[in-house]
């Protein structure tokens, strides 16, 4: 059979599977901010998520820990032109769907339209049709870090608009690697929401950092970067640090992130305007119990699901992190890298405050709105405010959450 005849064949197998119920509809607000089903969206999650069927080390439904954690979404899929791929695929987005989660599938080399592959569009097409109406789809992905070289800006473009024409109800998203703003503006016409995968922890320290900045404070600098290359007009993805191919053995030394620290990045690039945050690698270079299960459950339970009480879907601070930036007129003064946003959620205004690799300095927030007394979350502590003003010490790398009434 013709490797044109056999795409056909694949084509009308996948249409024949489609699926009949309703799906999701994710828009995008005057903000950049997600709207999923006309409701607010900060996506959380993991790229990618544990193995199909799998359990974790009590025994129990992944799916469940994960939700129960406040994460809501999945980087699902490895090779959506192959058949069994696509059918294992299928379950996995069913499997985030009976859990009210959601994914957003790879299509990888689908969306690069190459003369030389003319087989490439009637697959995606394919795949669209069968998966638009999957209740756990709220986005493509596209060609994962592109190079103009080879996937020429002009290809991805194509591919965008001719998913939008098939599919006008979920987004497309296109991430970068950290190679700067010349490139990614290439792709600007290429996607819906943009973002970057950011690695910096390794040995040495800022491996895989492409400016100036070593630190994990390049975390917020991308972000902004990104940002600006998008002209300010689109959703921001940050795909941040579990594991990578740098920071892995046998070529380097494994190191995962810390708590501080992924704590750091993570609001670092919500200060500085990210939409969502994915965290790539529990798949990678795993020992012992972990590597038998193919999640890093170990990293999971002392940094990750720690970190999703504090910012996690359905928590408290979530929903401060779905508000636009506060425009009360805050002064900051003590260090010159503090970075911080305030958001007003009802009576109360949050403040997250992250601080760079500076040296540690008490730091005064000044405001003639401020009174009564500042609760610093999850630490347990309450500072004073006197004449508008309150003082805390802050660390490399620390981050201190205020909640203060209005």
């Amino acid at each position: 059979m013709s490797t044109r005849s056999a795409c056909k064949c694949l084509l009308l197998v996948l249409l024949c599977q489609g699926m009949s119920h309703a799906g999701t509809k994710v828009t995008i607000d005057k903000h950049n901010r997600l709207m999923l089903n006309r409701k607010l969206w900060f996506p959380l999650g993991l790229s990618p998520g544990p193995p199909l069927g799998s359990k974790d080390p009590l025994g129990r439904d992944p799916m469940d820990v994960i939700k129960a954690a406040g994460m809501n979404s999945f980087r699902v899929g490895a090779n959506m032109s192959d058949p069994a791929e696509i059918e294992a695929n299928a379950k996995y987005l069913d499997w985030v769907a009976e859990h009210g989660m959601y994914a957003f599938p790879n299509l990888r080399e689908l969306t690069v339209f190459d003369p030389k592959f003319p087989e490439r569009k009637d697959q995606l097409r394919a795949i669209i049709e069968r998966f638009k109406g999957n209740p756990a789809i709220a986005m493509w992905k596209i060609k994962d870090e592109p190079i103009p070289a080879s996937e020429p800006p002009d290809s991805l473009i194509a591919s965008y608009r001719f998913i939008k024409e098939i599919d006008p109800d979920h987004p497309i998203w296109l991430n970068h690697r950290t190679l700067g703003l010349r490139w990614w503006k290439q792709y600007r016409d290429a996607c819906d929401i943009s973002g970057l995968d950011v690695y910096p922890i390794a040995v040495p320290m800022g491996l895989g950092s492409h400016m100036g900045n070593k630190e994990i404070s390049c975390v917020g600098d991308y972000t902004q970067l990104i940002s600006e290359a998008m002209e300010g007009k689109k959703p921001i993805l940050m795909v941040l640090q579990v594991g990578w191919s740098g920071a892995s053995p046998p070529k380097h030394v494994r190191v995962f992130p810390t708590f501080h620290q992924e704590r750091y990045m993570a609001y670092q690039a919500i200060i500085k305007g990210a939409n969502g945050l994915l965290f790539f690698g529990s798949h990678d270079a795993l020992e012992g119990r972990d590597a038998e299960l193919g999640f890093n459950w170990t990293f999971w339970n002392e940094v990750l699901r720690p970190l999703m009480t504090e910012i996690g879907d359905g928590t408290e601070l979530h929903k401060a992190i779905l508000a636009v930036p506060s425009k009360l007129p805050l002064k900051v003064t003590g260090a010159p890298d503090i970075e911080f946003t305030c958001r007003e959620v009802g009576p109360y205004l949050y403040l997250l405050a992250a601080k760079r690799e500076d040296s540690p300095a008490l730091i005064r927030f000044s405001g003639d709105f401020l009174k009564g007394e500042a609760e610093v979350m999850f630490e347990g502590r309450k500072l004073q405010i006197t004449n508008g003003t309150f003082t805390d010490r802050f660390g490399r790398n620390d981050v201190h959450v205020y909640r203060l009434r209005l």
